[in-house]
């Protein structure tokens, strides 16, 4: 969920409810409405714009994606050797979206070290966190 825009929107949307309230006895006449309209109940038009805020803000990520140029965090399975043992890690890094993608679709990004490497969307921005990408394909990459 986008909480800016959620935000945002809840605060033009309820003052726009507010001038509707406000103008209800002229927008009836002009829609040629009774007394008894949506414009003449203030918490109705109130309810209604939260409502519609907090739907933009949960459809905007998605509708949205992710974009070139975006932060997001790609996680990398490496291996390190320790002795006689070999381990498998997962890291999460920071990258930056270098192609436009949906969720399921592979982008390629760049790493901070400034290795690139392709990878496959697993989510979009939340209220927490930023979209994520899970590694495909990388060039060498030392850490």
């Amino acid at each position: 969920m986008n909480l800016g825009l959620a935000s945002k929107t809840a605060m033009v949307l309820i003052a726009l409810s507010l001038v509707a309230y406000g103008l209800s006895s002229m927008l009836n006449k002009a829609l040629g409405l009774g007394e008894q309209s949506l414009f003449t109940e203030p918490w109705k038009l109130i309810a209604l714009s939260i409502g519609a805020a907090i739907i933009a803000g949960f459809a905007q990520p998605a509708l949205r994606g992710v974009r070139k140029g975006d932060t997001i965090f790609a996680f990398v399975q490496r291996n390190v050797r320790q002795g006689a043992q070999n381990l498998f890690m997962t890291d999460a890094v920071p990258a930056m979206a270098l192609e436009d993608g949906r969720v399921g679709s592979k982008i390629r990004v760049s790493l901070p070290n400034g290795a690139s490497g392709e990878g496959i969307i697993m989510d979009y921005k939340g209220v927490f966190s930023i979209p994520t990408i899970k590694m495909v394909e990388t060039e060498r990459m030392e850490f």
